[in-house]
This record gives structure tokens, C-alpha cells and sequence, in this order.
């Protein structure tokens, strides 16, 4: 078989065009880090990463569920704590009032104190987490707590709000503001509305119910925030295994992925020589001319 000038031509210019299909490969995988740039590289490895990168997404989005989920049982616990705070600050409060050597207008100084505890409170039962009110059960948009016609009225509901924490597993993450057999909250802001008034009117027995009143309802308040404590320890928990879970996606994920760079700055070096030697050497041997084939 005759080989021609073209063929020589063609074949040399193929190796080139190789040779610097090779060095750009190299080259990418130096500036990217990574060592499968297309399927084509290794379908299997491919395949693989893109299982990978799936996992580490639904494992990502379960741990911003969490976080969530741990701010709204947080912003809970701090608020019914908050509660019980203002509670005990009254029935102390309540007990010095009580004390005989005390007037009428003294007693009113009192009321006005416990008036301003009111005003705290319903504050408190009002609290919103990321534009949500904690206390409307599954009425988020709406306050709770009012006071209309001087009588504190609660304008959410009595329903469960559930948070995905696992793959088919939920947890109720809310305390309505009627949660308890004492009311919760709502018996909290009455009670104090009913010792303000009873101060006012300088009636002592409305001291004792109060009294009476509250230790039912910080009742509530205590089995309230014990639910929250145990909630609060398996989403820490949980969180803890996504956060670990998602570490070693990363890992995993990396190994296949990621170019070793030692390696890859290495073969770029020998494939860039390679091909400086390669335009060398075909300089040398193709310097042909008109002349040439003229002899």
C-alpha cells in the first residue's frame, strides 16, 4: 500500500488533535478538582456520584426540616418558661398583698403591678416564630390571645401541629393555648386577670383562688415544657445522626468525584510535554515544500 503526503498529513494531524484532547482533559480536571467531568468518563462512577448527590440532598433537606422543627419547640419552651416566670412573680406578689396591714389604695397599687404582668403575658402567649404564633394551634396566621369587652378570649384552635423528623416518622411540635385540663396559657392569662380585678375591688379571696387557680394551670405549663424537653432531646438526636450521615456522603461523594491533585497536576505536566514534543518532532519531520516535489 503507497503512503501518501496526505495520509502522512492526516494521520499526524490525528495524533496532534488527540494529544490536545488529552492535555485539555488534564488541564480541566486540574482547575475543576474533579475527576469525572461527563458520564462518558466512567459510566458506572457516574451513576454512582448521581445516587450520591441524591441521598445528600434528601439528608440535607431533612436536617433544615430539624432545624426548624428545633426552633419552633425552642421558641415554645423559652415562651411557656417565660410564663411560668411570671406566674411565680405573682403569686409572690399576690401573697405580700394579702398581708391585713395593707389599704385599699395599696392593694390598687398592687393590682396595677399585676395588670402590667398581664400585659407581659399576653405578649408572651402572642409570641410568633418566623411569622407564625406559636400558641394558635394549627391557626399560625391568627393571634391567639385577645382582649375584647375586658374579657381575654382565644381565637386559635386545639390542633396538632406535625413536623417530619424521619422518613414516615412526625412529631407534634406545638402546645395549643388551651393545652392542658387547666387550660394552659389561657387559664395563666385568666388567672391573672381575675386577681387584677380582685385587687382593684380589694377582695383578699380572690388572692386564695388565685393561688388555687395557679397551681393548676403552672401544672399544665410543667407537663407542657416536660413534653418539649423529650421532644427537643430526639430531634437533637436525630439531628445528630443526619449531621454524621452527611459527613460521610461528603466523604463518600468526594472520593469518587474529586480529583486527586498531586495525580492530576502530574499527568497535566506529562501531557502538556508530550505534546510540545509531538509539535517539535512533526516540525522537523514535515518541512516540506513546492520545491521538494519539484526534484
Amino acid at each position: 500500500m503507497r503512503i501518501t503526503d496526505r495520509m502522512i498529513v492526516n494521520n499526524t494531524l490525528s495524533y496532534l488533535q488527540r494529544g490536545r484532547e488529552r492535555l485539555g482533559d488534564a488541564q480541566t480536571r486540574v482547575v475543576t478538582g474533579r475527576r469525572l467531568q461527563r458520564s462518558s468518563d466512567n459510566p458506572a462512577d457516574v451513576e454512582r456520584a448521581m445516587t450520591l448527590a441524591s441521598e445528600l440532598r434528601m439528608v440535607e433537606k431533612q436536617n433544615s426540616n430539624l432545624k426548624t422543627t428545633r426552633d419552633w419547640l425552642s421558641g415554645t419552651d423559652v415562651g411557656i418558661q417565660n410564663l411560668n416566670d411570671t406566674l411565680i412573680e405573682a403569686r409572690s406578689l399576690a401573697l405580700r398583698s394579702k398581708n391585713d396591714t395593707f389599704s385599699e389604695n395599696e392593694r390598687r397599687a398592687f393590682s396595677r403591678q399585676i395588670g402590667e404582668m398581664l400585659n407581659g403575658a399576653m405578649s408572651i402567649a402572642n409570641t410568633q416564630q418566623g411569622g407564625n404564633y406559636l400558641f394558635s394551634g394549627q391557626q399560625v396566621k391568627t393571634e391567639p390571645f385577645d382582649i375584647q369587652g375586658g374579657t381575654i378570649v382565644y381565637q386559635g384552635d386545639n390542633a396538632d401541629i406535625n413536623h417530619i423528623v424521619e422518613v414516615g416518622q412526625t412529631m407534634t411540635i406545638n402546645v395549643t393555648g388551651v393545652a392542658g385540663n387547666n387550660l394552659g396559657v389561657f387559664g395563666a392569662l385568666n388567672a391573672l386577670q381575675s386577681l387584677q380585678q380582685g385587687l382593684e375591688a380589694n377582695d383578699t379571696a380572690s388572692i386564695d383562688d388565685f393561688m388555687n387557680q395557679t397551681d393548676s394551670v403552672m401544672e399544665d405549663l410543667f407537663a407542657a415544657q416536660s413534653a418539649i424537653g423529650v421532644r427537643m432531646q430526639r430531634v437533637d438526636a436525630t439531628s445528630q445522626r443526619f449531621d454524621q450521615r452527611e459527613t460521610d456522603l461528603k466523604q463518600l461523594y468526594s472520593q469518587l468525584v474529586d480529583a486527586n491533585m498531586a495525580e492530576v497536576i502530574t499527568e497535566m505536566n506529562a501531557e502538556s510535554t508530550a505534546y510540545e514534543m509531538s509539535l517539535a518532532t512533526t516540525a522537523r519531520i514535515m518541512p516540506r515544500s513546492l520545491l521538494d516535489f519539484l526534484r
